[in-house]
């Protein structure tokens, strides 16, 4: 009775399909990685541009009030120092902003490209039987058997219709 289950488990196992694909090298691959790095760097730009005009406006304020700071009146120049330190909180606050939108936007604009290439990995696992389809990208297979599991990455290409 053990030597049957035994036997058809080997059975089961060996009718199993494994194979392997990096993820990245398909994402890298994808004609719409392009447009979505060229639009993140577009965007990075205007941000960058800001916070320039931003720094150009705070560095002329402390240079007006060092100038000028001998001469003032005590309350004038608090005031001025306030107006400075409201200035670069104001450049540290749309600096965190901006970093947590342009994060936010390369989410967006990366996740359809995913959703694509998901779609294409388990178009091929149905169509080709494979039983797992792991990503060597993430790093966290210790071990696969080069000879025994098939890197698909070909078989994706061609379903998404990119060159092999």
């Amino acid at each position: 009775m053990i030597l049957a289950v035994c036997a058809m488990l080997a059975v089961t196992a060996s009718a199993q399909k494994f194979g392997n694909i990096n993820m990245s090298e398909v994402f890298e691959a994808m004609p719409e990685k392009a447009q979505v790095q060229k639009e993140m760097e577009a965007l990075q730009a205007k941000y960058e541009t800001e916070l320039s005009k931003m720094g150009d406006e705070y560095q002329k304020k402390v240079n007006d009030y060092l100038a000028e700071q001998e001469g003032l009146e005590k309350n004038i120049a608090e005031a001025r120092a306030q107006e400075i330190d409201q200035l670069q909180q104001r450049i540290q606050n749309f600096r965190e902003m901006a970093a947590k939108d342009l994060q936010t936007q390369q989410q967006t604009k990366v996740q359809p490209i995913i959703e694509k290439i998901n779609k294409a990995i388990r178009a091929v696992g149905e169509k080709e039987g494979f039983t797992y389809i792991y990503d060597l990208s993430q790093g966290n297979i210790l071990y696969y058997s080069q000879t025994q599991c098939i890197d698909v990455l070909p078989l994706v290409k061609k379903e998404l219709g990119l060159q092999p």
